[in-house]
């Protein structure tokens, strides 16, 4: 009997106990654990959410943001920075002559006349904007089309000008090809027909370059009707795209030709010609010292041994990640040292391993922006979907948040600075323009940076250009010889004595 009674008391200790534990408040040390708890399960549970409510709104919208395709072709560039006309063309070097040719020849004469244009009634305070990027295709492995878009915009015009070109070729022979070449007989009248028919045209205002703006896809065949050309102005670029087996009485082409296997993005990458960029291809960036130009506490350091009385430098790379990007950390691994990456969102996704081998061997990852646009001449909406579309897209691939970013241009005014205080943003320019975007010379490179180079500089390049990262193999163990400590700009600004906060730029230690 005394034995029952023990256990029955021991059970009744027992559910006292509970009871009493679960009525008494949890002490505020418990209660953080259980909070990191619940915030990992739930980052967990959603797949990567974030406790920034913004950032979460962007991250749902990743898969509605558009980003090019290259297919076919190495990214190069003509920039240009002056105080009344800024200008950024991408467009793809290839290994067809002819097809340079002509993607050169169209770059030079669009230049030239958007030159005039903005010459016409410029002011210094209000710059006008060039800007287009590309997109390539290759089409049963025998045609590859490319179509280059952007805008034209000045102060003053109702809308920005729209700004459309596009290239063909047949890989195998390197000519040029034209739509007709791909056509059946009475081929033209019947897309001209179709075309008339499904954007709903007045037929009197139809001519002979109605089917000028072509593309192939490698599913589909567009036609692109510019802004005011053949529709009211207010219906902006219309494009139509017909897929093969709707042209099959039209085309040469036929459904099965989408079903041929085609370069995705990561054998696309490996389809880029090696030939680099003419050096006479690009202009200056604004002159060094024209900007004011922090660091980024969502991304530490990782631990090294940095002696803050020792001189220190921060390489930094604006413009890719790139092909060549991934033999520049070859030669940050086989030397030492850290750099400091400024990508452009809307190319991350044709090079997401660079971006993960970045955060795994230390580097710092920043934005430059969704797409290279001039954030000077956009609105506070346009301009926070630039920097969070970027932020978005670095979480996504590397779940990395990073807070900092580059201006295009180094180009900033009143507003930018006010959104990035808003999103707790810093800015970062440069104390050192190596210029590797001009000249594209791996000798001058170098010299300049090893002779102008001191401590707590910001040194501006570019991982766009092979002849950066060919200078970058010798700069990299020179500099490290000469006792500078290479370190990420996070890390170059934390022993700085400025007061680093969001809405500032910084150019130097």
């Amino acid at each position: 009997m005394n034995k029952r009674l023990l256990v029955l008391f021991f059970i009744l200790c027992l559910f006292i106990s509970g009871c009493t534990s679960s009525r008494n408040p949890v002490s505020p040390e418990m209660s953080v654990e259980t909070n990191d708890s619940a915030s990992t399960m739930t980052e967990i549970n959603s797949e990567g959410a974030t406790a920034d409510p913004l950032l979460e709104e962007y991250l749902s919208n990743l898969n509605v943001l558009e980003t090019p395709i290259h297919q076919y072709g190495e990214s190069t560039g003509y920039i240009q920075m002056e105080e009344d006309f800024v200008i950024r063309i991408l467009y793809p070097k290839t290994e067809l002559i002819a097809l340079n040719n002509a993607i050169e020849s169209w770059v030079t004469d669009t230049v030239s006349y958007y030159q005039s244009e903005a010459n016409a009634g410029s002011t210094l305070n209000e710059s006008a904007e060039l800007t287009a990027e590309y997109d390539s295709y290759i089409v049963d492995n025998q045609w590859v089309s490319i179509k280059i878009t952007g805008i034209f915009g000045k102060p003053f015009l109702a809308h920005p000008i729209d700004i459309i070109a596009t290239f063909h070729a047949n890989l195998k022979t390197g000519d040029l090809i034209t739509l007709d070449n791909l056509l059946l007989a009475g081929g033209r009248e019947a897309l001209q027909q179709k075309v008339i028919a499904d954007a709903k045209l007045d037929v009197e205002e139809v001519d002979e370059h109605l089917l000028d703006l072509w593309a192939l896809t490698p599913d589909s065949l567009e036609i692109t009707l510019e802004r005011g050309d053949y529709l009211p102005m207010s219906d902006g670029t219309v494009t139509l795209s017909y897929s093969f087996a709707e042209l099959e009485d039209i085309l040469v082409l036929s459904a099965s030709s989408s079903t041929e296997e085609t370069p995705d993005r990561d054998h696309a990458s490996s389809q880029e010609s090696s030939t680099e960029e003419s050096p006479s291809s690009e202009t200056l960036f604004p002159p060094e010292g024209t900007h004011s130009g922090i660091i980024d506490n969502s991304q530490p350091a990782l631990p090294s041994a940095i002696d803050p009385n020792k001189p220190m430098v921060a390489l930094t790379f604006d413009d890719g990640p790139s092909k060549h990007t991934n033999r520049l950390l070859d030669a940050f691994a086989a030397h030492g040292g850290k750099g400091t990456f400024f990508v452009v969102g809307n190319i991350i996704e044709n090079r997401t391993e660079a971006l993960k081998r970045m955060v795994a061997e230390g580097h710092q990852i920043a934005g430059h922006s969704w797409d290279h646009r001039q954030l000077t001449k956009l609105s506070s909406t346009d301009l926070t979907d630039q920097i969070m579309n970027t932020r978005a897209k670095i979480y996504d691939v590397t779940e990395i948040d990073t807070t900092m970013i580059r201006p295009p241009y180094g180009s900033y005014n009143d507003e930018v600075k006010q959104v990035c205080t808003d999103l707790g943003i810093v800015m970062v320019n440069w104390s050192l323009d190596t210029l590797d975007w001009k000249y594209k010379d791996a000798d001058k490179i170098y010299n300049t940076i090893m002779s102008d180079v001191k401590d707590g500089d910001i040194i501006l390049c570019h991982d766009l250009h092979s002849t950066t990262v060919d200078a970058m193999e010798r700069v990299i163990p020179a500099l490290i010889e000469k006792g500078y400590q290479l370190v990420t700009v996070s890390e170059l600004l934390s022993y700085s004595d400025k007061t680093v906060s969001a809405g500032n730029v910084y150019i130097k230690r």
